[in-house]
């Protein structure tokens, strides 16, 4: 069984629309595209002050852990076009982003990487907008 996730109901309104609109245009990874679009859809949606500080949200940063290699990074779950490798930057289109948002401290993600399926597991958020009063970024 799947672990429910959950995400901010702005959030499932900019990433739908964003969705739709991204199935238009050449280039992007369909495949991953619609992987975001079932768990956006199948997320509890919550208010964003309700929602708890220990859920990965848009623009939250967070750490994790690779399960196999104990490599640590931290990473930022952004909208595309904001997307940043160099800084550590990664937008939610792309199958780490997709993975990690509404999944909380302590959960393992697992996403596919060029050498296979990867699993990660979230070990801190240093930074949630919601817990920290930014409702509407």
């Amino acid at each position: 069984m799947e672990e429910k996730i959950k995400i901010t109901e702005l959030d499932y309104a900019r990433l739908s629309s964003l969705v739709g609109s991204a199935r238009n245009i050449k280039g992007i990874e369909h495949n991953y595209l619609e992987a975001l679009a079932r768990e956006i859809k199948r997320a509890e949606k919550v208010d964003s002050h309700s929602i708890e500080p220990e859920y990965v949200t848009m623009n939250s940063v967070v750490q994790v852990e690779n399960v196999e290699t104990k490599k640590r990074m931290t990473v930022k779950v952004v909208y595309p076009k904001e997307a940043n490798f160099t800084k550590g930057y990664v937008s939610v289109f792309s199958p780490l982003g997709s993975a990690l948002l509404g999944y909380k401290i302590g959960d393992s993600v697992q996403f596919e990487a060029p050498k296979g399926i990867v699993t990660v597991k979230i070990l801190s958020l240093e930074y949630q907008p919601e817990a920290n009063g930014a409702y509407t970024v």
